[in-house]
């Protein structure tokens, strides 16, 4: 895995060792960029689900303005960290399980410009976390999420909060881009 572009463009991120983490394909990833890249400069970003944090950290590379990193795992922690070193922009880790992080956000009045979902496969943990970051108005008005999910799953209906702009499968992934209509 390497940063695709910008201020750390090529440099090569450490993955965790699990069963349970999958890292995001490169194509995959390069094609999701493309989609989003004029979105991220300046952008709050929520990488939720965050394994190794590829992705808020090719945000951080391209211009975010800062990246908040969430998983469950506690290995994720100190490869996110690994990945960051010598990273100067500003970002946040989180080792919580995502229902805690969402609510912890709210408490601190954080809202969101770009937020990547890339929940395990064999979970509803996505689905739940689209309900949870607009019930509890975590996104601002025209956000971008970016929901990769197991291609047998693909979100097929718009949500009344989000719009699906774009869906595309991989393989066996499937990359869905919602835009965030609510409040």
């Amino acid at each position: 895995m390497n940063i695709i572009t910008g201020r750390y463009k090529g440099r090569v991120l450490h993955s965790i060792d699990s069963l349970g983490t999958r890292p995001t394909l490169a194509r995959v990833k390069e094609s999701t960029f493309d989609m989003i890249d004029e979105k991220i400069p300046g952008a709050v970003v929520l990488d939720l689900f965050a394994g190794s944090g590829a992705l808020g950290i090719e945000c951080l590379s391209r211009g975010a303005k800062k990246v908040f990193f969430v998983d469950n795992n506690p290995q994720a922690k100190q490869v996110i960290l690994k990945n960051l070193i010598r990273v100067v922009e500003p970002y946040d880790i989180d080792i919580f399980d995502f229902k805690v992080a969402l609510m912890t956000f709210k408490k601190q009045n954080l809202k969101f410009d770009l937020v990547f979902l890339d929940p395990p496969y064999n979970s509803d943990y996505g689905e739940i976390a689209l309900e949870l970051m607009a019930e509890l108005k975590l996104l601002n008005k025209g956000a971008t999420i970016i929901y990769e999910e197991d291609c047998k799953k693909n979100l097929q209906k718009d949500r009344e909060e989000y719009i699906i702009k774009k869906c595309k499968t991989y393989g066996l992934a499937s990359v869905t881009l919602l835009e965030y209509v609510g409040e």
